[in-house]
Order: structure tokens, then sequence, then C-alpha cells
């Protein structure tokens, strides 16, 4: 049985590769004890995944087989046993708890502590002093977490009917799996439900709970008619033509959102299905997003966006604001219309073309233009400036031009990975000192209580008294930090906002006193960022910057010592 410290190991080194002393301070105990650990979970998961040490000396996990792992993962872990019970009684105390999970009493209480904390957006887990705890939230709602909860892991219950079902004509928007377990949940709840209004009870849904060997009373029947008929009208409720009012709306604040026929289609199917078959809890855990986020912010704020927009016009309430995320920045990049000038010199023409070719299909948003002499690349830098220079010739470069490869005859793609990386990253090299300007950085020396709000608050306070930020910039910051989703690179919180000035991009490095949590994750130092919506080139910086930053282990990063160091680590 894996304990609660190796199945946090798990889930630390799914979503990042950490030392081995870092995995340590991070539990609380020796190295030693953490390389029992490691040794302990190598040996729990062979076949479904592995743990080992790369070259820098990090630990990092590959998962082998994800369906094999979440479902060991789940036969180990006790939070979704411990949630089944709050949902089957009333009240249960903690000794009622720990009773029946065979768990020392001290253990429930850290337990439902984290969980409370874990699911917080989701649902209220609550406690009555004298009566016990208590899923908080209406019938239907708890219904749904336990529908989850069976569809997840039927074994948590297996004496309660059959886990598949046949989908009904009258409810086209909810598969059979879910149907059944929606059945399953009210069957074990059928004691706990509270009287409905009555309501015409579909034919073929009655022969459907018979055939799953459940007894529903007329009742229950009700009740879950009445839940089905709700999700059904919901999922209704977004048509293309809704999803496209929403777009438009979210566009009007933040940066271009590119409006085309996948994402209306991705989006509205997306959203049909979490109407139809609401996920209060993920069947697995899912790893973290951060390198997305931090490679387009625009995407994942405008996903925020959305789903308040569409909790307030059109009642549907999304939890998971990752895959909706990923939409967009799907839509950003299949429409980002920027092409960047790349100078190709070479000599032979045959494989001037042919590189030509390669180059501008497997290089996103790059435009390839041949010079065959010196001279003619003099001329073209006169007129623009490449992002990239690529000797392809005999020809030797003065050593003082930036952003030069030199890559002989037929480029492989192995070169094709340099032109990419020297591509990307070629705006934030040329112009470092502009983007993150010296005088906006600074120590800031936060206390050891002071809570991230009030410390957003300070440094923005700061910055805006210097001229570094306006003032609706500074509560534009503020506000989106408060909005969750905040975005943590390797120990860096980047709180960023679009502003409205013409200005380019200007990030301001501050370090802390003290590290910090947010949102479960530690904090070191902070990366205040203003990008302007309307130039797109701009928004590769935050690429640039979580490519830079997870390039190095968290103690470098954790020991930056001010704005100096932070530069020297953009300029290796």
């Amino acid at each position: 049985m894996l304990n609660e410290r190796q199945l946090a190991l798990l889930e630390t080194l799914e979503n990042q590769p950490q030392t081995l002393a870092e995995l340590a301070r991070l539990a609380g105990v020796s190295p030693r004890t953490i390389l029992r650990d490691l040794d302990y979970l190598n040996f729990t998961l062979s076949g479904r995944a592995r743990l080992f040490t790369t070259v820098n000396a990090t630990w990092q996990l590959d998962i082998l087989d994800r369906k094999s792992y979440f479902r060991l993962l789940q036969r180990h872990d006790n939070d979704d046993r411990l949630l089944v019970l709050l949902l089957q009684n009333a009240f249960t105390t903690r000794i009622q708890l720990a009773d029946a999970l065979n768990m020392p009493e001290t253990w429930v209480a850290d337990k439902l502590a984290r969980l409370k904390q874990r699911y917080g957006k989701g649902f209220t887990l609550a406690g009555r002093p004298g009566a016990g705890y208590f899923i908080d939230e209406p019938e239907m709602k708890r219904i749904v977490i336990l529908a989850n909860l069976l569809k997840k892991d039927p074994d948590l219950l297996p004496s309660c009917g059959k886990s598949v079902a046949t989908p009904l004509a009258a409810y086209p928007a909810i598969p059979g799996d879910y149907l059944a377990s929606l059945i399953r949940a009210v069957y074990v709840l059928r004691n706990r439900l509270e009287p409905s209004a009555p309501v015409a009870v579909d034919e073929a849904l009655k022969i459907c709970v018979e055939e799953m060997d459940i007894y529903l009373s007329p009742q229950a029947l009700q009740t879950l008619t009445t839940l089905l008929d709700a999700l059904q009208q919901r999922a209704n409720l977004l048509t293309p033509a809704r999803i496209v009012a929403l777009l438009e709306q979210v566009r009007d604040k933040h940066p271009p959102a590119i409006i085309d026929p996948p994402l209306i289609n991705d989006l509205t199917g997306h959203l049909i299905r979490c109407a139809a078959t609401p996920v209060w809890l993920a069947e697995s855990r899912q790893s973290s997003l951060n390198n997305l986020k931090a490679a387009w912010p625009a995407a994942f704020d405008m996903s925020i966006r959305f789903i308040a927009l569409l909790r307030e016009q059109l009642n549907v309430p999304v939890f998971d604001s990752d895959l909706i995320g990923l939409y967009f920045a799907c839509s950003l990049e299949r429409n980002q219309t920027e092409r960047q000038p790349v100078i190709l010199l070479s000599d032979q023409n045959a494989i001037a073309t042919i590189n030509k070719m390669a180059i501008e299909r497997d290089v996103l948003n790059c435009r390839v233009v041949v010079a065959h002499n010196l001279s003619e690349l003099t001329a073209m830098m006169e007129a623009f400036s490449p992002a990239c220079i690529i000797n392809n010739s005999h020809f030797r470069l003065d050593e003082a031009l930036k952003n030069t490869l030199t890559i002989k005859n037929i480029i492989t793609p192995v070169g094709i990975g340099q032109i990419k990386d020297v591509v990307e990253s070629a705006f934030i090299r040329q112009n470092p000192g502009k983007l993150f300007p010296a005088t906006g950085s600074f120590h800031y020396a936060n206390q050891p209580s002071q809570c991230w709000d009030a410390v957003m608050l300070a440094v923005c306070e700061q910055l805006k008294a210097t001229q570094h930020l306006s003032a609706e910039e500074a509560v534009n910051l503020c506000q989106r930090e408060r909005e969750g989703e905040n975005l943590i690179v390797n120990r860096v919180a980047i709180p960023h906002c679009w502003s409205e000035r013409p200005a380019a991009f200007r990030g301001f490095f501050v370090t802390l006193a003290h590290p910090m949590t947010v949102n479960d994750e530690p904090v070191s130092h902070m990366l205040i960022a203003c990008a302007s919506s309307a130039s797109r080139q701009e928004l590769k910086i935050f690429s640039y910057l979580a490519s830079v930053l997870h390039r190095y282990p968290a103690e470098k990063i954790a020991a930056l010592r001010g704005y100096d160091d932070f530069m020297a680590l953009l300029r290796e």
C-alpha cells in the first residue's frame, strides 16, 4: 500500500522533474528516506511507470501505460473512499471515517483538510461541531459527485448494480457509462432523497434500470428523471451561434482571439459534454499545464473569461479550464499570420531550394529569403532585420553578427531544431534590456506571514509609484491574480496583464525576502509582466521565458540574488 508521502512524490514528479534534495525538502524527510520511497515505487509501478535520474541528477517520472498507472493509483489512494462515505451519510464523524478506512484519526483529520483545499473550487466539504463532516451541496450536485466517483472506480461500491447502461433516445447527449453511474448514484442515495415534483418517467429509462439489476422506487425514478432532463436541457442550450456570441465578448477584453471553425467546433463539442456529463472529480490526476500556460498565457486567460461568461449567461458550470485553454492556444497558433524573415546564405541553388522548403514547412511562421553572396546579404540586412541568418555556404560571416547559425549541406531535423530555437528567441535576445528594464526591478522584503494578495498589492504600488505601471495596469494585475490559475514556472510567479498601451512588453524582476506558497506551489521570486495586446510577436516572450526557467534546477532559480542574475540566465 502506498502511503501519503509516496503518492505525493508521484504527484510532484508528474508535474516536473526534481532533485533528491528538493524532494526531501518538500516531504520534510531525509534524502535517504526518499531514496527508499523511490525504490519501493519503482517496484510497485513495475511495467506501468518508472522513476529514474537524468544526467543533471534530477529524478523524473516516465509513465509507460497511463491507464494502468492511474488505475493503480486509485487503488492506493483513500481520497475517493472517504468522499463516498461522506456522500452516503448525512454526517460522518472523524472516528467513523477512521474506523471505516482502518486509518488513524490524525490521518483522517489531515486528509479532510487537504481534500477541502483540493476541491474548494468544485464543491464544499464542511463540518458541524457535534455532528460530523458532510458535502454541503444541493442534492443534484451530490448525486453527480457520487456518479463521478463510481464512474472513475466502479469497485468502490461493487454491490450496487452493473456499471454499463444502454444510451437512451430521450437523452442523446448522455452516454451509457455516465448514465449508468448516475443510476447507481441515485440507488446508493435512495434513502436520503428529498421529495421532488412529479414528472413523467421515460419507459426506456425504467427498462434500463431493470437491466442493471437495480430497483428504484417511483420517487427515486422521478429524481433521476429530473436530473437527466436538466442535464439534457443544459446541453441543448449550447449551439455554435451561442458559442460565437460568447467568443466575441472574450475577444473584446483580451489579446486577439481568432474565431475560426475548428475553435467553434471544438468548444461546442467540449461544452456539450461538460453540460450533459459534468465532472466535478477528474478521473485521474492530470500532468501540470504550467509549461503551456507560460507559452500561451493569453489563451488560458481567455479561457477564464470565457468560463465566467458561460456561468453568467448560460448557467453552464465548468470546473476545469485547462482543455478550453488548450483550444484557445491551438486557435492562436493556427492563426499566427506574422511571418518572421530568415536569411539563408547559400551559393548552391539546388541545395538552397531544398533547404528553403524544409525550413518554411517545419518552422512555424517563417519566411526564408535566399542570399547567394555576401553583398546580397548586406543589402537584405539594410532592408529588414532577420530573425536568423543561416550560413549554408562556404562564405565566412562577420563574428559581430547576432543570431547566426552555420549549417552545411542539406539541413537535417537536428538543424531544423536549432533554427526553431534561434527564431523563437530572436526577439527577446535582441532586446533584453528594453523588455526587462533594470530600473523597474527591485527586492521586496515580504514578511513570512504576508499573504499573496498583500504582496501583489505592495509590489504593484511600488511599481506604480515609480511610474513603471499605470494605475489601470496595477488594478488589472491584482485582479488577474485573484482570479486563480496563477502562472508559476519553476518557483517564479509571473503575474501578468494585457495593456492597452502601445508600449512594448515590460517585465520587472522582483526578488522576495522569504519564499511563499501560491496555490500549493513554492514561489521564490516574481516577474511582473505587461504585454501589449496588439503585438503578437511579444507573446512569444512568454514561451521563451518558460523554456529558460525550466532549463535549470529549482535550487538555482531560488538562489537568484537580483536583476543581474536573472539577466545572466536569459543570455546563457
